[in-house]
């Protein structure tokens, strides 16, 4: 399993605050022959971490497949599948942060740099949850 182009789309740090809602973005790469599974993220800087099929889809667990010899994107953009870091415990301003993702093949822990989010882009305006 690869995990490609992970970060996190944050407001500038003035406009951060404890508890806001701020996206994860990844594409996962499956170069197995058999289906793999994505069944968990977590990271000590938020309450939990949460897949949504779109912006204004419920929360929901994170549990997504990944199919053999396939590729999943979680990337951002209108109406897209992503993962979302909810009520963050202070604001993050730019700095990377660890997020564990737990897969089929084993958990991963990973240091996801914090980006600016550009409104307008496509990306979901972080809020309360």
């Amino acid at each position: 399993m690869q995990l490609l182009h992970v970060h996190i789309l944050a407001p500038p740090m003035d406009l951060q605050k404890s508890g806001d809602d701020l996206g994860l973005y990844l594409t996962l790469v499956n170069n197995s022959d058999t289906p793999q599974k994505l069944d968990g993220v977590s990271t000590v800087h938020a309450e939990r971490v949460v897949y949504r099929a779109s912006p204004s889809a419920p929360q929901q667990a994170v549990n997504v497949t990944i199919p053999a010899r396939g590729t999943l994107s979680l990337q951002e953009g209108q109406n897209r599948p992503h993962l979302e870091v909810v009520d963050i415990r202070r604001p993050l301003g730019a700095t990377p942060i660890d997020v564990t993702f737990r897969l089929s093949t084993g958990t991963t822990t990973l240091r996801i740099p914090v980006l600016p989010l550009e409104r307008g882009a496509g990306s979901p305006t972080p809020g309360q949850s």
